[in-house]
C-alpha cells in the first residue's frame, strides 16, 4: 500500500572530508643518472605527499610502474620505504608493477606529510633503463580516518612531475651501465 516508507537518511552538505593536499618529488628523489651493475640500495625515485587539514589519512598501498626497459631480473631486493621504514613489494607477472601494501595502513596526521620511495639493487641489464613511475593517481591508496572515504589524489603536483595524463608521476630514468 502507498505510501511506501523506508529508512530515513540525513544529508549533510557541510561535511568536509579529508584530502591529499599536495604532492612533490621527495627529498630523496635523484636526478636522471647512470648506475653500474652491482649498485646496491639505490633510491630509484621518491615522492612526498601532504594530508589536508580536515582529517587524518591512512596510506594503504602504492603501486609503482617500472616503465623502463629493464627486466624484473635486472632489479633485485626492491622495497618501498615510507619515512625510512621498509615494506616488501609484490611484482606482477609481467615484471612491470611493484605493489606495496602497508598492512592496516600508515596514519598521516592532519597537515602532516610522508615520503614514499622505492629502492633496490641493480643486478643486470646493461644499456637498459629503470623508471619507477606511478601510472595513475589511483595507484596511491589513501583513506580518511574519520569518515573512511577513499581519497583520489589530485592530478597535479609541484615540480612538474605530476600530470593529468599517464603516468601520473613520471620519475627520472636510471640508465644501467656495465659492471664496475
Amino acid at each position: 500500500a502507498l505510501p511506501v516508507v523506508g529508512a530515513t537518511h540525513t544529508a549533510n552538505v557541510t561535511l568536509v572530508i579529508g584530502t591529499v593536499s599536495s604532492f612533490a618529488a621527495g627529498p630523496l628523489n635523484p636526478s636522471a643518472q647512470s648506475k653500474p651493475i652491482g649498485t646496491t640500495g639505490y633510491t630509484f625515485t621518491s615522492i612526498k605527499f601532504t594530508a589536508g587539514s580536515a582529517e587524518k589519512v591512512w596510506l594503504k598501498s602504492i603501486r609503482w610502474n617500472q616503465a623502463g626497459s629493464a627486466a624484473a631480473s635486472d632489479i633485485q631486493n626492491v622495497k618501498t620505504y615510507v619515512d625510512g621504514k621498509a615494506y616488501d613489494v609484490t611484482v606482477s607477472s609481467d615484471g612491470k608493477y611493484y605493489t606495496s601494501v602497508f598492512g592496516s595502513g600508515i596514519l598521516v596526521d592532519k597537515g602532516g606529510s610522508v615520503e614514499v620511495s622505492i629502492k633496490g639493487d641493480v643486478s643486470g641489464g646493461s644499456g637498459r633503463t629503470v623508471s619507477f613511475d606511478v601510472y595513475r593517481n589511483t595507484d596511491l591508496a589513501v583513506v580518511g580516518d574519520t569518515y573512511g572515504y577513499v581519497m583520489v589524489p589530485p592530478t597535479t603536483g609541484s615540480s612538474g612531475v605530476f600530470g593529468s595524463t599517464s603516468p601520473w608521476y613520471n620519475a627520472n630514468d636510471v640508465t644501467v651501465q656495465s659492471g664496475p
